[in-house]
């Protein structure tokens, strides 16, 4: 029989127990690489195709953009709950409604001290503008050929650019590339799912006003007297979305058939053509020259007003669809942003009215400001002639 002691079992166990413990640090060292490969594949590059169909790739989600678009600062509210924070330069601050941008001032003091870096267009950047800003990318809102030179400047830099969109996205409906910019921005800036969800909405409200416009027995003419002033009329041309936005909606302008981005229809054409509606386009930027003024800050009393000294100085008052109380004006910067789409709304209503009696653009934008708006839009971004006509709630 063979009897150990306790002393004996002692000091059994702590001669074994480097070799016992080996397996579990082989263990613990194994599950740290893991969790190492794991950390990494968190912080993985994000591998994007641009609306010019560039293969972008960045190394985390973007924090400090660079853009040539200050209207981006509205696409970033909808999916950002900090969007000034991320924009470290923009072109052209004077691009975003005045009444909007001292509303996001108030809320996100830094949007004060944002930089103005190069331009809208190439020609008026340069790529030494753009990387004084530090950029961890460079967001540019539509291709032009003059941009690849800064790009691959930028890129050698290592500064990404994309490209939200450009003539590849002709062929897409206003809600697909609006869904597509959206979905990109948010990638590059680790906001797939919020993106995502705004995408989705913007998608089916288009998919329900077409869906009911196929009822419709009628396309009325309609005027678009863009940025309207003393002069009448700029109109948007036939590659304008705003032109595809009428038809959309179940109308035609009468300056599609313009070559181009927009021109100037002459006061003889537009007599002649007698539109059946009439919508203006206008923004604070337009108040110096006593033009049409709708926008954030704005109320629906000053809009209506705007809107009755634009139809009252010239021709515009002789047009039927102002005699017959069928004129509207819409917030040009809104159309040209991620909320273009309520632009579409107020079309569809104002051009089958008998169709649309419980689409209520106002209540639209009540829903934005509440699911996705980083700080609430306030003020007239649309407005009728008569008093009993939609105007966005103050």
């Amino acid at each position: 029989m063979v009897t150990i002691s306790g002393r004996h079992i002692r000091g059994t166990r702590a001669a074994l127990a480097p070799i016992l413990l080996r397996p579990a640090i082989l263990m613990l060292g194994l599950a740290l690489l893991f969790c190492s490969f794991g950390s990494r594949s968190a912080r993985a590059e994000i591998m994007l195709i641009d609306a010019a169909g560039r293969e972008v790739r960045l190394e985390k989600p973007a924090t400090r953009i660079v853009t040539n678009e200050s209207l981006l600062l509205l696409s970033l509210a909808l999916i950002d709950a900090d969007p000034a924070a991320k924009i470290v330069g923009w072109a052209a601050p004077r691009r975003l409604d005045s009444g909007v941008l001292a509303a996001f001032r108030k809320r996100f003091p830094q949007s004060m001290d944002i930089p103005e870096v190069g331009g809208v267009l190439p020609t008026k950047s340069s790529a030494e503008a753009i990387l004084s800003a530090r950029p961890d990318i460079f967001v540019v809102s539509i291709w032009d050929p003059g941009w690849n030179d800064i790009v691959e400047i930028l890129k050698s830099a290592g500064v990404p650019t994309i490209f939200l969109d450009s003539p590849k996205n002709s062929t897409l409906s206003p809600a697909e590339v609006t869904a597509f910019s959206m979905t990109l921005l948010g990638r590059a800036i680790g906001q797939d799912a919020r993106a995502g969800e705004y995408a989705g909405y913007v998608k089916e409200r288009y998919r329900l006003i077409e869906e009911r416009l196929k009822r419709a027995t009628d396309r009325p003419s309609v005027l678009i007297d863009a940025h309207a002033g003393a002069v009448c009329c700029s109109s948007p041309g036939a590659s304008n979305r705003m032109t595809e936005a009428v038809e959309m909606a179940g109308g035609h302008s009468i300056g599609a058939d313009v070559p181009g981005y927009d021109g100037q229809l002459s006061a003889e054409f537009v007599l002649g053509a007698e539109p059946r509606v009439y919508i203006a386009t206008g923004g604070p930027h337009l108040a110096a020259q006593g033009g049409l003024v709708v926008g954030g800050g704005v109320s629906a009393q000053s809009a209506r007003a705007s809107l009755r000294t634009a139809v009252g100085r010239d021709f515009r008052g002789e047009l039927t669809a102002v005699r017959n109380g069928r004129a509207y004006a819409v917030s040009h910067q809104l159309s040209i942003s991620a909320l273009s789409f309520l632009v579409f709304e107020c079309f569809a209503k104002w051009l089958h009215p008998e169709l649309f009696g419980d689409l209520d653009p106002d209540r639209t934008l009540a829903e934005i400001n509440e699911r996705f708006m980083a700080i609430p839009l306030e003020g007239t971004f649309w407005i009728g002639l008569k008093e009993d006509a939609a105007a966005t709630p103050q």
